[in-house]
C-alpha cells in the first residue's frame, strides 16, 4: 500500500481554506487520458475488420450502453473558442459528404460486432449538424435506424446552433426519429455571443427555444459556458435565470478551456479581447451555478448536467464519461470499441477515398491499456459526483479500494471528498475539480500498481 506522505500535491491537491478555488493550480483539460498502444498504420484495416467480424462479448454489453457518434464536419462560421474547425459549409460539398456518410453508416449493417448488441444513444455532433438540409437529416436518420440495432428507448440527439436551425430542419429531425435537441447557447448575452463569433442575439435564442418547447415532441437541452472573456458573475447569474425562464428540459454548465489553436486564445494574447475569468473566478461561477439550479429544484444528473424533468436523461454524455463503447461515423469522428480507440480521417478527400475502397475511414487506431471495467467505474463515479468504493474491488481486484484509500483520505483532508457508508462523495470543491481528480486517480494507479500489477496491460 502507498503511504500518504509519498503522494504529491498533483495527486492530492493542497490544503487550503478555500479548496474550491485553490486545491489545484488550474484545470488543464476537459477530459482524462488512461493510455493506449498505437496500432501500426499498415495494420489498422486488418485489425478493424477482425474486430467487426467478431460478435461483441456479452460482458462488455451488460454493464453499460453502446453509443454511436456521427460527425458533421462543416461550420458556416468558426467560433473563436473552438480549436477543432474542419471545413467551411459549402452546398455541393455537404451534398457529397452526406452521400458518403450514408454509405459508411450502411456498411456497418453487415458487421457482427455492430449487430450483436443494442445501441442506447445516438449523437449527431460537429461541426454544425444544423448546416445539413432537411432531406439530409431524414436520409441519415433513416440510415441509422435501418443499419444499427437501436434500443426501444434509444436517446437520439441532434446537436445544433440556433442560427440556421429553421422549422423545416426541426421537423425533419422529428421525422427522422430524433428525440433530443442539444443546442449550443453558450450565453444569452449578445455582447458575449458576438465575441465568440455567434451571430444571433440572446432575444433570438429565446424565441427559438419557445418554438422548440411548443412542439412538446423532444427533450430540449442547452449548453451554457462560464469563464468567458469579459463575463462577469452578474452576466453568468442572468444566463442561469434565463435558462430557468426558458422552460428548456436540461442544461449543461461547463467552463471555458482555452485551446492553443483557438482564435480566442490568440486574441487574448495579442490584447484584442479581454482576459477570461481566472480559475478562482470560474470556481465562484460554478458555485453560483450549482446553488441557483439547486434552489430552483432542477434535478442534477451529473456534476455538470441538470434535467428539469424526467424527459432529459443524459444517456450519451454520461456514457462517454463512463467509458461506454462508441462507434464513430464521419470524417473527424472519434470513438472506442472492442478494446480499441479510433479516430477517423479528417480530410474529406482521404475520407472519400477510404469509403470508395470499402474501408472504415480510420486515420489512427490504438489498443486501450489498463483495466477497462475499473476505469469505467471510475469515470462513471466522477461524472456523477460519487463513487461506490466496493466497486473498485469488484472491477480492480481484491484490495483495490484499500490500496486507493490513502489518496481518498488525502482528498478528504483537503476538503475535496467525504468518505461515508462505503461512498466516496465529492464535495462542491471536488465536483469542480472532478476531471483533475479523476486523472489523479488514473496517474496514482500507474505510479503505484496494486500488488505489482501494471496498468499497461491490454484492456
Amino acid at each position: 500500500m502507498s503511504a500518504i506522505h509519498s503522494l504529491s500535491p498533483e495527486l492530492t491537491g493542497i490544503s487550503s481554506p478555500d479548496p474550491l478555488k485553490f486545491a489545484f493550480a488550474g484545470k488543464k483539460s476537459a477530459h482524462t487520458s488512461s493510455g493506449s498502444i498505437p496500432v501500426p498504420a499498415d495494420q489498422t484495416q486488418a485489425v478493424y475488420r477482425k474486430l467487426m467480424d467478431t460478435p461483441a462479448l456479452p460482458e462488455t454489453l451488460s454493464p453499460g450502453k453502446r453509443l454511436a457518434y456521427i460527425h458533421i464536419p462543416f461550420c458556416r462560421t468558426h467560433c473563436s473558442y473552438c480549436g477543432f474547425f474542419q471545413n467551411t459549409t459549402k452546398k455541393d460539398e455537404v451534398n457529397r459528404y452526406v452521400d458518403y456518410l450514408e454509405k459508411e453508416i450502411r456498411m456497418s449493417a453487415h458487421d457482427a460486432w455492430t449487430q450483436s448488441g443494442l445501441f442506447h444513444g445516438v449523437y449527431f455532433g460537429g461541426g454544425t449538424p444544423t448546416d445539413l438540409q432537411p432531406e439530409h437529416i431524414v436520409r441519415l436518420g433513416n440510415a441509422i435506424r435501418e443499419s444499427l440495432p437501436l434500443a426501444n428507448d434509444v436517446e437520439m440527439t441532434f446537436e445544433g446552433r440556433f442560427h440556421g436551425f429553421d422549422n423545416d430542419k426541426v421537423q425533419a429531425c422529428l421525422e427522422a426519429g430524433f428525440n433530443r435537441f442539444s443546442l449550443g447557447a453558450q450565453s444569452f448575452n449578445t455582447t458575449l455571443r458576438r465575441r465568440m463569433s455567434r451571430i444571433d442575439s440572446g432575444e433570438f435564442l429565446l424565441e427559438r427555444l419557445d418554438y422548440f418547447n411548443s412542439l412538446n415532441n423532444a427533450a430540449v437541452v442547452i449548453d451554457l459556458m462560464f469563464g468567458l472573456p469579459g463575463q462577469t458573475l452578474g452576466d453568468w447569474e442572468k444566463d442561469l435565470h434565463t435558462f430557468l425562464q426558458s422552460k428548456a428540459h436540461g442544461v449543461d454548465l461547463y467552463q471555458l478551456i482555452l485551446l492553443g489553436s483557438s482564435r480566442m486564445k490568440q486574441s487574448i494574447e495579442n490584447g484584442s479581447m479581454p482576459e477570461p475569468a481566472t480559475s478562482p473566478e470560474r470556481a465562484e461561477m460554478f458555485r453560483l451555478g450549482v446553488a441557483t439550479l439547486s434552489d430552483h429544484k432542477v434535478g442534477r444528473l451529473s456534476v455538470s448536467h441538470w434535467g428539469r424533468d424526467l424527459r432529459e436523461r443524459n444517456i450519451y454524455n454520461h456514457g462517454v464519461k463512463s467509458g461506454a463503447e462508441i462507434m464513430p461515423f464521419g470524417s473527424g469522428a472519434g470513438g472506442n470499441f472492442a478494446g480499441h480507440n479510433a479516430m477517423s480521417l479528417r480530410t474529406l478527400p482521404a475520407y472519400y477515398e477510404a469509403i470508395d475502397a470499402g474501408h472504415k475511414p480510420i486515420m489512427m487506431m490504438s489498443k486501450a491499456t489498463g483495466n477497462k471495467a475499473l476505469f469505467s467505474v471510475m469515470g462513471s463515479g466522477f461524472d456523477r459526483g460519487w463513487l461506490e468504493i466496493a466497486k473498485l474491488d469488484q472491477t480492480g481486484g481484491a484490495g483495490m479500494s484499500e490500496h486507493c484509500m490513502p489518496l481518498f483520505e488525502a482528498w478528504q483532508e483537503n476538503g475535496l471528498t467525504t468518505i461515508h457508508d462505503g461512498i466516496l462523495d465529492l464535495t462542491l470543491p471536488g465536483q469542480f475539480w472532478n476531471v483533475t481528480m479523476h486523472q489523479a486517480l488514473i496517474d496514482f494507479l500507474k505510479q503505484y500498481p496494486l500488488d505489482g500489477q501494471t496498468t499497461e496491460r491490454a484492456a
